[in-house]
């Protein structure tokens, strides 16, 4: 979600496995998970491919809800609006489904803890296994990988006044490029810098510590194996960081950011219960 204003960083047919390798083209659609088939009920998690998991918010959950904690329900309680509640609900116990079926345990049994910025992780994971949720409007998106640290952000399309929030939150190359588009063109871009860096961050693992205007990304609407242009930090950050686009429903934009090496991208939609596979 836009940390900015709302300071909140909390797809039938031609079914099929839709393995993306970064910088390969992607051809739009208007639902993405018509390309997709449903987190499988066993899944062995390789350190060569990270795992993305496409889910709708505004359909019957196809796993059941109660996975979730006793925190987590007192926190989905505490929503005012039974929407809000819903879409809570719904993406935290698919995220436990998929994490169980990747570690082959009861969903119910996972227990996570958070990192000093706020990071959650899980507190005994004997595969290595990282995660990251991200959730905007009706859409949620969960990355997963063994061994290597993953962020990932959606946003919904919505009116903002894009010039003046790059302005404050964006490096000054990221705010020129915005501002020499086209005006009907800016919109598209800005959601296009913002879910990048918003990857980047949550897959660093910072926080607000890590601003905003310390590094660039592009702004391009393309594939590129590497969005990332440019970092402030110890070492070289483009070797150690990629951060990719991915396709995404009408209305919305995602990108993903691991750590660096060979890996390739693994998309699918909403698991779903054994008793209905």
């Amino acid at each position: 979600m836009f940390v900015f204003v709302f300071v909140d960083r909390s797809l039938e047919p031609e079914r099929g496995t839709w393995n993306v390798e970064p910088g390969t083209e992607v051809p739009s659609h208007p639902a993405v998970s018509r390309r997709l088939s449903p987190f499988p009920i066993t899944l062995k998690l390789r350190p060569d491919v990270v795992h993305v998991v496409h889910l709708r918010l505004d359909r019957p959950l196809t796993v059941s809800a109660d996975v979730l904690d006793a925190s987590e329900r007192d926190r989905a309680l505490r929503f005012v609006f039974e929407r809000d509640r819903r879409r809570f609900v719904a993406a935290h116990a698919y995220l436990r489904v998929v994490l169980g079926r990747a570690l082959g345990r009861p969903a119910d049994s996972l227990r996570f803890e958070t990192g000093p910025h706020g990071k959650p992780h899980l507190a005994d994971s004997p595969l290595d296994a990282r995660f990251n949720l991200s959730h905007s409007g009706e859409r949620a998106l969960i990355a997963l990988a063994a061994g290597r640290e993953v962020g990932i952000d959606v946003e919904a399309r919505r009116q903002v006044n894009v010039l003046e929030l790059a302005t404050r939150f964006f490096a000054p190359a990221e705010t020129a490029m915005l501002r020499a588009l086209p005006t009907e063109e800016q919109h598209a871009a800005f959601l296009r810098c913002w879910t990048r860096k918003e990857a980047f961050i949550k897959a660093i693992g910072d926080g607000l510590s890590f601003p905003l205007d310390h590094f660039e990304v592009s702004l391009a609407d393309d594939e590129a194996r590497q969005q990332l242009v440019s970092c402030r930090g110890d070492g070289d950050p483009l070797q150690r960081w990629r951060i990719v686009s991915l396709p995404a429903d009408t209305g919305y934009t995602a990108a993903l950011a691991a750590e660096a090496g060979e890996w390739t991208v693994a998309q699918w939609t909403e698991p779903i219960d054994r008793a209905e596979a």
